[in-house]
């Protein structure tokens, strides 16, 4: 078992992993202010200066581990035409080479075609936005020159899927080498509709480029980022059970998967405090687990002030231990996973069983979000 981490620039959870031997390989790092953008949806709202990144990734080679320099967007603020944009980018990948960087983490295709032809030497990470749940597309993209795919959650529950992507590797030759990630604690809602436009307005949310400056400054709605989280958020409170149906693996069915053949894990540590993060990987390498589950998961934030900072999790409903194995021993993994009906009853059952969280709290909740989403729907329109 291998993991894959979000650094959240923490050397003292560097410290930690490498004085506990804890089988981390990579560490995903996001490339700051440059002209291709993240479109990672757990991005802090303050991005890393380049002094601190450049810093950081010393650090990080240092200690013996492997850097991923993140520049997953999945577009470049519609400034792909332009010369001088295109010019900006090819000298930031020189840039990032010139650092010690021989991974790169992309999900636009036209990025994953331009670093395999300008700068071959670079292993390539494709993002879990570019929602590959099945062979057809990690074929695809094998081929196009991503050496690792990170699999989109939707997939992880529909077992006869994920052996078929194992199948992929052996009957091709030309990608046996590929490897694939597996993320284990996302907590986006499943089959989410909001998915790519969250993850298109966090790319423009970070773009500069010599073109134009970052569009963050260029709304004048307040927080107009913030829809698809917002939108997510009242869903998964309207809905305990989504919290149930998000494509999460937990140490109690980590197990099931390494049996399939896989082996690499990525998981999401942003805002997670060192401690946390440590009882975390612990957790999933002992396959056991105490508490309560939901804790695991790591789920966006809104930007904006709404006061849902302090509040937001602690309406979620509280999964323990036994309930989350009994969870995953009896989830019908053999059967078609995007068979709603089915599921939806499986996870509203268990979800009736669940710790409820703060009904008063959940319910003021719910009323700021809809007056924020009201205000966003209308945009720059006068009332």
């Amino acid at each position: 078992m291998n993991f894959i981490i979000e650094g959240n620039y923490d050397t003292k959870l560097i410290n930690v992993i490498i004085e506990r031997n804890l089988p981390v390989s990579h560490v995903i790092i996001h490339a700051p202010h440059n002209p291709i953008g993240n479109g990672s949806i757990l991005l802090p709202e303050e991005i890393a200066s380049r002094e601190e990144f450049e810093q950081y990734t010393k650090f990080i080679l240092d200690k013996g581990l492997i850097p991923v320099f993140g520049i997953d967007s999945s577009c470049q603020g519609n400034l792909e035409a332009h010369i001088e944009h295109f010019k900006a980018y090819q000298r930031y990948v020189e840039e990032m080479i010139e650092l010690g960087y021989e991974n790169v983490l992309v999900s636009s295709p036209n990025i994953l075609a331009f670093i395999k032809k300008n700068f071959p030497s670079l292993n390539i990470f494709l993002s879990y936005a570019q929602f590959t749940t099945s062979t057809n597309r990690a074929k695809i993209y094998f081929h196009m020159g991503a050496k690792s795919i990170i699999l989109h959650p939707d997939i992880l529950r529909y077992f006869p899927a994920m052996r078929n992507l194992i199948k992929l590797q052996s009957k091709n030759p030309k990608i046996e080498n590929t490897n694939y990630v597996l993320p284990l604690n996302l907590g986006c809602n499943w089959s989410c509709i909001y998915w790519f436009d969250h993850h298109n307005m966090q790319s423009h949310r970070t773009i500069e480029s010599p073109v134009s400056s970052n569009e963050l400054t260029i709304s004048d709605v307040e927080n107009a980022f913030d829809f698809p989280v917002l939108s997510c958020w009242k869903k998964r409170l309207e809905r305990p059970d989504q919290v149930l149906k998000s494509g999460w693996i937990s140490p109690f069915n980590i197990e099931k998967y390494e049996e399939m053949g896989y082996d690499t894990f990525l998981l999401f540590t942003y805002g997670f405090s060192a401690e946390k993060i440590i009882d975390i990987l612990e957790s999933y390498l002992n396959k056991s687990s105490e508490g309560n589950f939901t804790e695991f998961l790591n789920i966006p934030h809104p930007y904006g002030e709404y006061g849902l900072q302090e509040d937001i999790e602690h309406s979620l409903i509280q999964l323990d231990a036994e309930l989350v194995k009994e969870f995953c021993d009896k989830f019908p993994y053999e059967h078609y996973y995007p068979e709603e009906d089915e599921m939806n009853t499986f996870c509203i059952e268990y979800a009736r069983r669940a710790v409820s969280g703060n009904e008063k709290q959940k319910t003021n909740l719910l009323s700021i979000m809809q007056k924020n989403l009201e205000k966003l729907e209308r945009g720059a329109i006068n009332e």
